[in-house]
């Protein structure tokens, strides 16, 4: 996007210097009165030089790239630019443009600020909503970026662009439910092994890794005889690998883990130790979306050393806001695969789509 500020005797002049420069397509960011005889229009027009605005909460929205200490001649062999100077740059005018969307007094402030403070309520990072206006707003001509009902379809195809969705059991394998302590991740397993096993025919295994919390194999035993499925318990890798063994011609093997923190280094080695059995083996993030931000972010963190393949949220039933969901995905850089909420197996649970995630983050 290229950022200018066009003077005239009038606004209409200045406009008019505008489309001549920049076209029909130009954003009206700012107009202002410097004099009696002289006015001020700040204009923007996208190029193709200047990259769409990525989602990303890897970092504050107004922190430029630093550029090159080689200056205009960078590491290209003398061809122009370097490109760490053309990042500064990019970023620079990016900052600019989100500066003047919302501040108050230019056309499009307004609704700027509004569809801002509906994610907000929400609970989206104000990074993230940064980042996303900037991106859906980049480009538009002065009279869509007006247009509420225009700004929420372009919103929420920035959205669908950013959103992806895994179904980890559309396949045979073998997916271990991994998580923090009372998210659900039993529960989630009879929902998913009662719709496979009792409706789709499907040949299931159960496996309970959880010998911390008391009674946890016991109720993954019974799950396991009220939807017809073998129940094993594995206190630790080579049993569960014995487990799998035994297993190998079932369509699926559903591996409950213990819930602890992952602070705990023992537990975290006893998960390492699961993924070492079989690099086949998937796994899923099991995580509450009625948690706080800074408990999801955690979470994500903690398992990083994990090969988590996708993520399940569960208590979306619970949550008054789901932007949390937004924002851990978008940390995460994984998709979603399964959403649940309620203690109906295997009724409250669903399949993520882009869809569904979407009408979650955009409920006005």
């Amino acid at each position: 996007m290229h950022i200018k500020r066009f003077t005239g005797p009038s606004v209409k002049d200045a406009l008019r210097q505008i489309k001549a420069e920049f076209g029909g397509n130009a954003l009206i960011l700012s107009t202002k009165k410097l004099s009696q005889v002289l006015h001020e229009v700040v204009a923007a027009i996208d190029h193709d030089l200047v990259e769409e605005a990525v989602i990303s909460l890897d970092a504050p929205v107004s922190a430029p790239a630093q550029a090159s200490p080689s200056g205009g001649k960078g590491g290209d062999g003398g061809k122009g630019r370097g490109l760490d100077a053309v990042k500064s740059e990019i970023t620079e005018l990016k900052d600019l443009c989100l500066k003047m969307l919302s501040e108050a007094g230019n056309p499009v402030s307004s609704l700027y600020s509004k569809l801002s403070s509906e994610f907000a309520a929400n609970g989206v990072d104000k990074r993230l909503v940064d980042r996303l206006l900037l991106s859906a707003f980049n480009g538009v001509g002065r009279k869509e970026a007006v247009d509420a009902s225009f700004m929420r379809s372009e919103l929420k195809a920035k959205l669908l662009g950013n959103i992806t969705v895994v179904d980890p059991l559309s396949g045979k394998g073998v997916v271990a439910f991994v998580g923090p302590p009372g998210v659900g991740k039993t529960t989630t397993i009879a929902k998913l092994a009662a719709i496979h096993a009792l409706k789709k025919k499907r040949r299931l295994a159960l496996v309970s890794c959880d010998t911390y919390r008391i009674a946890a194999a016991e109720q993954m035993k019974l799950y396991g005889k009220l939807i017809g499925v073998p129940t094993e318990v594995a206190k630790d890798a080579k049993e569960l690998a014995a487990c799998l063994r035994m297993h190998r011609d079932k369509d699926l093997v559903l591996i409950d883990t213990a819930g602890r923190s992952v602070k705990s280094r023992e537990h975290m080695g006893e998960l390492a130790g699961i993924s070492r059995i079989s690099p086949h083996i998937r796994f899923n993030l099991v995580l509450g979306a009625d948690t706080r931000d800074e408990s999801l972010y955690d979470c994500v963190k903690g398992y990083a050393s994990m090969p988590v393949d996708a993520l399940t949220f569960t208590k979306v039933d619970m949550s008054r806001v789901y932007g949390p969901i937004l924002n851990t995905m978008v940390l995460a850089k994984k998709p979603v695969s399964y959403l649940a909420g309620g203690q109906r197996v295997p009724e409250d649970i669903e399949t993520a789509t882009r869809e569904r995630l979407v009408n979650f983050f955009m409920q006005n």
